[in-house]
């Protein structure tokens, strides 16, 4: 208990002490500070449009990059393309790739589009997601090849599609399947036979789409 009552009169005496010291540093530097020469300190001030200047170059505009252009114009010529794609067909590394589409995406001058495993890139804001949705289909090989086929004739029969295809009744099942579940595909019946066409509110925007990536 004693001891404790000297630590702490004596941790009382170094506080004041300290600042008692603290005080007297104080009074004798604005004492100098008056006695001192004045500064020109006007003459140190930055001007405006440098300090606006410096500012800018903080965050540079996201176009002022060759790659990056390169990148951007290549995602606007080619809607949907997806990302592996960019990085083919640029000759680009992996992480150069995604550092350029990053500072784009933020930007808000490219979007991308989620569709399974690929994340497929657009020129922002000229696209709503209906139509990002059957571009994205349009780039799959068989997917895209069903629609195509189907914009330019009214029907077609399950034997005839497989037959231009040039795969298996099952295979074109598996895809005709999928594609009726997001709405695109209609069919009809004829006794034993099944006839396919575009659903008609989407067989507009499957043609406007198709002029995008051919």
């Amino acid at each position: 208990m004693r001891l404790t009552r000297t630590l702490f009169v004596f941790l009382l005496t170094l506080i004041l002490f300290s600042s008692l010291v603290t005080l007297v540093y104080l009074q004798r530097n604005r004492v100098f500070s008056v006695a001192a020469p004045t500064f020109p300190y006007n003459s140190l001030i930055i001007p405006a449009p440098l300090v606006s200047r410096v500012a800018h170059f903080d965050k540079p505009p996201p176009l002022n990059q060759s790659t990056r252009i390169e990148v951007y114009n290549f995602v606007k010529a080619n809607p949907g393309i997806h990302f592996r794609g960019i990085c083919n067909f640029m000759s680009l590394s992996i992480g150069v790739a995604q550092y350029h589409l990053g500072l784009l995406t933020k930007a808000g001058l490219i979007s991308f589009f989620r569709d399974g495993r690929y994340k497929r890139y657009f020129h922002s804001k000229k696209f709503g997601e209906s139509q990002m949705k059957i571009i994205s289909l349009l780039r799959h090989k068989t997917a895209g090849k069903i629609l195509s086929i189907l914009s330019e004739r009214q029907q077609l029969s399950h034997k005839d599609l497989a037959s231009r295809l040039r795969i298996s009744s099952q295979a074109l099942t598996w895809q005709i399947n999928r594609l009726r579940k997001m709405g695109l595909i209609d069919f009809v019946r004829e006794g034993m036979k099944v006839r396919y066409f575009l659903d008609q509110e989407n067989a507009a925007i499957v043609k406007r789409c198709l002029d995008f990536i051919s």
